[in-house]
């Protein structure tokens, strides 16, 4: 009995993977962030998904479904081991690009600190510190506030679960620290960042308000 030769036994194998119906990644480009996102194209399709899970992306299942749910394609299911070897090819030719910094967690952090502190609830006098509010020290060029009311202002502002380790590593980030500091004989941790860090808000000029009628 003559025993098939590899190339048939690949065309076999091919056809019984329907190896032709999987998809093909035609683009893949990571965007770099505290949360990666990835942006996918498929050939057959106009279209880029973008994946925010990566298991979205190893899982062919997975990838399966974001290929119908953003695409609007469906595709046979395949081997695992299909699977890996097509992300194998894919991988090398993948580009990655930094997140544009305002669409980071951190971006967003930035702006919001600087709203913060520079807004018209800000303390003029050290005090201020202990009902909350920011305090700027003309001396030491040093913005201070305490980490509660920071907090409560993010989840305002829609910024929610932000763990205390991520503003602090922010922060630090921005040349600043903890520091203690003794107010109305009261021990107060405090935050705080050089005053350059952020900018000023801008004063808005007060409009002339015509003369009341006679």
């Amino acid at each position: 009995m003559t025993k098939p030769s590899i190339a048939k036994l690949k065309a076999i194998i091919d056809a019984d993977e329907g190896i032709g119906d999987i998809p093909v990644i035609v683009s893949l480009e990571k965007i770099n962030s505290e949360e990666p996102t990835w942006n996918v194209r498929i050939r057959g399709s106009n279209g880029t998904m973008t994946i925010t899970d990566p298991r979205d992306i190893t899982d062919y299942k997975r990838f399966v479904t974001q290929c119908f749910r953003q695409l609007n394609v469906f595709f046979p299911p395949v081997k695992p081991v299909t699977w890996a070897n097509t992300l194998r090819d894919a991988i090398p030719k993948m580009t990655e690009k930094q997140a544009d910094e305002d669409t980071t967690r951190e971006g967003q952090f930035r702006e919001l600190l600087e709203t913060f502190l520079t807004n018209r609830m800000r303390g003029r006098e050290r005090e201020d510190l202990l009902r909350g509010a920011p305090w700027e020290d003309e001396k030491s060029r040093r913005r201070y506030f305490t980490m509660g009311p920071l907090e409560k202002f993010l989840e305002i502002e829609r910024m929610r679960n932000v763990a205390r380790k991520d503003i602090a590593g922010w922060i630090r980030a921005l040349g600043g620290g903890p520091q203690g500091l003794t107010i109305k004989n009261k021990r107060t941790r405090c935050w705080w960042v050089p005053s350059d860090a952020v900018d000023e808000a801008p004063e808005l000029a007060v409009p002339d308000m015509p003369e009341p009628g006679l």
